[in-house]
């Protein structure tokens, strides 16, 4: 007798038929599949020399590498899972279930946060592996305002703890470095809401590191060709003081400051203090001048605009920092004082016998509440007042000219003493959020 031979049931779902063979997984489940336990994860590779790797690490140490999505071990550690393997569920689904089973598991990695977990980085290996497969962008789909009309990013640094509560010898890269990595090159809207994230949370130090990666890079073509590729980016530092006029200082150091502002004609510093994300600029009149007719002039204000080819400083609020009075001033010290915190190599100009004159420094506690300092041998600072007529908002700025102080208009000479050795200019803004005393008058 002759029987038929039994029939084998089809490895793989008729191309029409798109019915998974069992339900996707749980995200408990992709978290047990993808743990690197299980999945043999070794420390993270992709984000070695990325654009994030050495700005969002310092002053942590950066993660050596993260396994690519393409990494043997991954997909060697997937195969073994058989059909409950999330990757292949994504071949047997339709882009649009693809799509949306990435967008819930984002949005689970996000509400969970798991900052000191490499389950992050490795459930996003996997979710860029299956987009792959069904011509899907994972970095697009990472940028979409999904979660509360937010991105997967700015959730990620709301919810990122401060950086002094973060374990500086952790190798694990947290879960906002794992979505940067995935998510380049970053379109405007995304780095729009990264900065809202960095406002909300008054988080500079990271503000500052987003800054000088690659993605938020204000530096012009003119300034990579007069620095070259190694940028030395200019370095800034925010404290804010105890008290009830929001005190707070920004110092600041500009390399190759005369040179910079000859070619490019503007130099930019952002910050975050109180709560507001601020701008100063360095420019010459006639060089695109930031919201022109908007001005929020120190009291009196100027009769005209400064003629072109001026020096300028000016000092706005940016993207949705809410209203304040404000009443600042920017100090340039002597670089040859030794001691000074602000203070680089000495210029190459003799120093005249010290004087009796009080320094700013000395006097700024008593006007802005800073620590009283010894008055130093030397050149006394360069003080610029900047004060506001008006209350400051986005959209006006407060401007004054160098040529007013005549102190300060010597900054766009050769030579200047008040410039380093090293070509770098050193300042410190200090300010408070209070309206400006009558007898103000720009020093």
């Amino acid at each position: 007798m002759i029987l038929d031979a039994p029939q084998k049931a089809p490895l793989l779902p008729d191309e029409g038929d798109h019915t998974p063979i069992e339900a996707p997984p749980s995200y408990e489940d992709t978290f047990k599949v993808l743990s690197p336990t299980t999945v043999g994860l070794t420390e993270p590779k992709s984000l070695s020399g990325g654009p994030y790797s050495a700005s969002l690490r310092s002053p942590l140490h950066s993660p050596s590498s993260i396994a690519g999505p393409s990494s043997p071990t991954v997909q060697k550690a997937c195969a073994t899972q058989g059909k409950r393997n999330w990757l292949q569920w994504g071949r047997s689904r339709t882009e649009k279930d693809v799509r949306a089973t990435v967008l819930g598991l984002v949005k689970d990695l996000v509400r969970e946060h798991h900052s000191d977990s490499s389950a992050p980085a490795g459930i996003l290996q996997s979710c860029a592996a299956a987009c792959e497969g069904r011509s899907l962008f994972l970095s697009s789909i990472l940028q979409e305002r999904s979660i509360e009309n937010h991105t997967p990013l700015y959730w990620a640094i709301v919810k990122r703890r401060p950086d002094e509560h973060v374990d500086e010898k952790a190798q694990i890269p947290d879960l906002l470095i794992a979505l940067l990595s995935h998510s380049t090159p970053l379109t405007k809207d995304t780095i729009l809401d990264i900065r809202q994230a960095c406002l909300i949370t008054s988080d500079q130090p990271l503000f500052q590191r987003l800054r000088m990666s690659p993605e938020f890079a204000t530096v012009s073509g003119k300034d990579q060709m007069l620095l070259g590729v190694t940028l030395p980016h200019d370095e800034i530092e925010v404290e804010e003081l105890a008290g009830d006029e929001g005190q707070f200082a920004m110092d600041f150091v500009i390399p190759h400051f005369q040179k910079r502002m000859m070619v490019t004609q503007e130099i930019v510093l952002e910050f975050i203090a109180r709560s507001r994300m601020w701008k100063l600029t360095f420019a010459i009149a006639g060089h695109n001048p930031p919201n022109a007719g908007a001005w929020a002039f120190p009291s009196p204000p100027p009769v005209n605009a400064p003629k072109t080819g001026s020096w300028t400083i000016t000092l706005g609020l940016q993207d949705s920092s809410p209203p304040t009075w404000l009443d600042s001033r920017l100090v340039i010290p002597d670089p040859s004082i030794p001691g000074d915190p602000l203070s680089g190599p000495a210029s190459p100009a003799s120093s005249p016998p010290p004087t009796d004159i009080p320094s700013f420094f000395q006097s700024a506690s008593m006007t802005f509440g800073f620590q009283s300092k010894p008055p130093p041998a030397g050149r006394p600072p360069i003080t610029i007042r900047l004060p506001c007529r008006d209350r400051l908002q986005v959209g006006n700025h407060i401007m004054v000219c160098l040529e007013d102080n005549p102190a300060a208009a010597t900054l766009q000479y050769a030579g200047n003493p008040y410039i380093g050795a090293d070509e770098k200019l050193r300042g410190r803004l200090e300010g408070r959020l209070k309206v400006p005393d009558a007898d103000c008058t720009i020093c």
